[in-house]
């Protein structure tokens, strides 16, 4: 509902005109009200030429950010008219919400830095919804693996010594992931206990922000309460009894039902530098079950996922084991890559992370979040022209 304001601006200049009761503060705070409530119609105007994008589009992250940033500069002037700050503080929520919505699918399309941190987003916010037992706590300690390892230097983790440490770990824990070679479960189990002590006084002292996937999935670990000590549930992963367990979802088995998040990391990187990848393929990588990502990559590269990552598509990663120490019964196969993974391997992987093209279900949810701020901004012009009514009646004092 957008309000007619032709007579009610008449009123405005006919009152400031007869009455002496409005002072200069109620005209200067009625007038930048006009001046927001013609930008707003100006704005408007530009939405409608603008809206629907197609890809031929050059930009329209950047166009639908530019009217981002017009509606909070009007939500900030809202802020303090009466009770319009409740609607203020509401507008600001829906704008933030499209704004992380357009944030998403732009990092996708980047690639390197920006799409390696939106694909671990994706699968922690789906971890998190779901709750966390057994082999999650693994594949959610690998989430704050991967986070370290793409903000090493804003986090003050670079140490070369401490970047192997990851790499072993992302190596040898998660889903599907555990093998027998190089390290017993209890000396992983250490290397965890030193990287969470780590980890830990990185956000004691302020390194790690409290908005990081690092410190939200810790978080979610350790029920709230980050301490030094490494939760249970993640330190008893890392016992002979659990960690060889052919049933504890650690091992390559016919009943295995998921992928561990650096397994999907390295299985959409590959895919997305060979072929085009839609939105929903890109969930079904990240967040489907085993069964589900096998047929996906079936029909996409006729072969099952862990065929694909043993292939030279995803180099150095292999198919092997230390055939000099038995593996679990029912267990042919262990994921591992072949000789240690170095920094540089892990710089890269999220450096070259590779990009997604924007599909045409990309640009569909564009144009639905731009229909979001068209909305928006029609509520805008519309509380505006309220705000400068309210604001008349208080100066006339009726």
């Amino acid at each position: 509902m957008i309000v007619n304001n032709s007579r009610a601006l008449s009123d405005t200049l006919d009152f400031e005109q007869k009455s002496s009761s409005l002072t200069d503060a109620d005209k200067k705070n009625i007038n930048d009200i006009e001046q927001s409530i013609k930008s707003a119609s100006q704005q408007e105007e530009k939405l409608n030429k603008a809206l629907p994008f197609t890809k031929s589009e050059p930009s329209p992250f950047q166009t639908l950010a530019t009217f981002a940033a017009h509606q909070k500069d009007i939500v900030r002037s809202m802020v303090g008219l009466s009770s319009e700050s409740a609607i203020a503080s509401a507008l600001a929520g829906s704008i933030e919400a499209y704004g992380s919505q357009l944030d998403i699918v732009n990092k996708w399309t980047s690639g390197g830095k920006p799409a390696f941190e939106a694909a671990i987003m994706q699968m922690f916010a789906a971890m998190k919804e779901g709750g966390i037992n057994g082999i999650e706590y693994e594949n959610m300690f690998q989430l704050v693996l991967l986070d370290v390892l793409s903000n090493s230097k804003e986090y003050g983790l670079e140490d070369a010594n401490f970047l192997k440490e990851l790499g072993t770990l992302l190596e040898k824990t998660g889903s599907g992931s555990h093998t027998n070679w190089d390290f017993t479960p209890e000396q992983l189990g250490a290397k965890v206990n030193n990287v969470w002590n780590a980890l830990n006084s990185a956000i004691q002292g302020g390194k790690i922000p409290t908005d990081s996937i690092a410190y939200q999935a810790m978080s979610a670990m350790s029920g709230g309460n980050i301490s030094s000590t490494t939760p249970t549930e993640l330190s008893r992963r890392f016992t002979s009894s659990v960690y060889n367990d052919p049933n504890a979802g650690g091992w390559i088995t016919g009943g295995l039902n998921d992928i561990s998040p650096m397994a999907r990391i390295v299985l959409l990187s590959a895919l997305n530098g060979d072929q085009q990848v839609s939105a929903d393929e890109v969930e079904t990588i990240l967040n489907g079950s085993k069964a589900e990502v096998d047929n996906l990559l079936t029909k996409l590269a006729s072969m099952d996922a862990m065929a694909y990552l043993f292939s030279s598509k995803c180099p150095g990663w292999q198919n092997s084991s230390d055939t000099s120490k038995p593996l679990p019964p029912g267990v042919t196969q262990a994921f591992d890559y072949d000789g240690t993974i170095q920094a540089q391997y892990l710089t890269d992987l999220y450096k070259n992370f590779s990009p997604r093209q924007l599909t045409d279900e990309d640009i569909k949810e564009i144009n639905r979040i731009g229909d979001q701020v068209k909305m928006i901004q029609q509520t805008l012009k519309y509380w505006l022209q309220i705000c400068r009514d309210e604001q008349l009646a208080v100066a006339r004092n009726i």
